[in-house]
């Protein structure tokens, strides 16, 4: 399942990937589609075919609903299907390079894009998270349009470029004015609506960056506050204080506490770890004044005399404003706790660049 869903993830961001020969494609706006995601072999040499039914059909309901992904995996000799929609583009038109169209079951598909799975990384899938994915199209919103925006912490702005009726088949446009009650948003996050004065073009010069909401409505990042450029190397010296809280996954632990320390300042963080193993993986999410840094920790822990002691690494991912582009290795991690989890003393150290 979660295989299906980080397919799902990416296949709704690399929609009209491909790079030669280029067309337009208009009347987006609203239209329902659906894809047929088609994953063959497995990592490192696993790779997932993306077909998509927009401009040949609407996904017809009776149609999409009779399909099973397991039989339909079966037969097509493939690892894994995903049946990914119905999802809805927000956009008026896409200019990007058309691909080759076969018929599953009487509809006709075209296929937009062909995607390597090279390692278990990616396969990892988070809300809010960024991901980078190979494209090269350009997405295109007439002056008067309503556009639906998340806000990162340090003033980056993604787009909604569809909206999805998987989780939630009720969800309408109409309704994503208010979505942002729905939203169960990371600290620093903003969800917002706004009629466009002019015309919005957001391109993909072979990549782009894109997250996903909790609902798997999908948006592209359309600016960001720190420029691209050489990243500098920065030491890492972290201080913090957590406490365990109830966790909004079930499964997990999570903490929430506060940190200080160099490069970044005052700050907060949420850590979300499963235990097995005798080891703690997971992620994390900091929040500073300048932005957010997301992450990943694995760590061994030993348990003595009522108290709970993890030794291992942490990794920066990804961040949002000034800390955009962010990356480390193997960061040293100490987080000494009691077992009720509620007196929490962490660490870190190492180099990160941004």
């Amino acid at each position: 399942m979660r295989v299906a869903a980080v397919l799902a993830a990416v296949s709704a961001a690399a929609a009209f990937a491909s790079p030669a020969s280029a067309a337009s494609l208009d009347g987006l706006h609203d239209a329902r589609y659906c894809e047929i995601i088609e994953l063959k072999g497995a990592p490192p040499n696993a790779s997932a075919t993306v077909w998509n039914t927009i401009g040949l059909n609407e996904c017809p309901a009776p149609w999409w609903n009779a399909f099973d992904a397991g039989d339909l995996a079966k037969e097509l000799g493939d690892t894994l299907v995903v049946l990914n929609g119905p999802r809805h583009f927000l956009m008026d038109s896409v200019t990007a390079s058309p691909g080759r169209v076969r018929s599953f079951h009487g509809q006709r598909l075209r296929k937009v894009a062909a995607i390597p799975i090279r390692t278990a990384a990616d396969l990892a899938r988070a809300p809010y998270t960024d991901r980078v994915i190979q494209r090269d199209n350009t997405w295109r919103w007439q002056r008067g349009r309503r556009v639906y925006e998340l806000v990162a912490p340090g003033g980056d702005v993604y787009v909604m470029q569809a909206y999805a009726q998987i989780l939630d088949p009720s969800l309408t446009i109409g309704k994503l004015g208010t979505l942002g009650r729905r939203l169960d948003l990371p600290a620093g996050w903003r969800y917002r609506t706004r009629r466009l004065t002019h015309d919005l073009a957001l391109g993909a010069n072979g990549t782009a960056t894109i997250v996903q909401d909790e609902l798997q409505n999908t948006y592209q990042l359309a600016s960001a506050g720190r420029p691209t450029g050489r990243r500098k190397r920065h030491a890492v010296s972290i201080d913090g204080k957590t406490k365990m809280v109830k966790a909004t996954t079930p499964g997990t632990i999570e903490d929430h506490g506060t940190l200080t320390g160099t490069p970044f300042g005052r700050g907060t963080v949420e850590i979300v770890v499963t235990l097995a193993g005798g080891r703690a993986t997971g992620s994390f999410r900091m929040l500073f004044a300048g932005g957010s840094i997301t992450g990943t920790i694995d760590m061994p822990f030993t348990i003595e005399g009522g108290e709970i002691d993890f030794r291992g690494t942490a990794r920066f991912t990804a961040g949002t404003g000034a800390y955009r582009g962010i990356a480390s290795g193997a960061l040293a991690v100490h987080d000494h706790n009691t077992l009720d989890g509620q007196h929490g003393v962490v660490t870190v150290r190492g180099a990160a660049r941004y």
